[in-house]
């Protein structure tokens, strides 16, 4: 059956096999567009697939800890479209 949506709103690549990438979550989701961004709103990570998730990297090289934004478009097989926009926390 299919569940609703879910994005954390932390994550902490630290390579301990727990948490260590940021994914959406959802089992239904048909389309999906996730762009996060620095704090200067540049891009640092931009997926259209629902299995690929970002490492905490950009160009093989780690950000810092730190806040930054994301806006998260997705749509799914029973209900209406998701739109969101808030903070994700990136934990070192």
């Amino acid at each position: 059956p299919c569940k609703d949506l879910f994005f954390p709103n932390a994550f902490s690549p630290d390579g301990d096999g727990k948490n260590d990438t940021l994914h959406v979550r959802g089992t239904c989701i048909t389309s999906l567009s996730l762009v996060v961004y620095d704090r200067w709103g540049e891009v640092v990570f931009e997926t259209t697939d629902p299995a690929s998730g970002w490492d905490g990297k950009w160009n093989g090289k780690p950000f810092p800890a730190g806040v930054y934004a994301y806006h998260l478009h997705a749509d799914l097989k029973k209900g209406d479209p998701v739109d969101q926009r808030g903070n994700i926390v990136l934990v070192r």
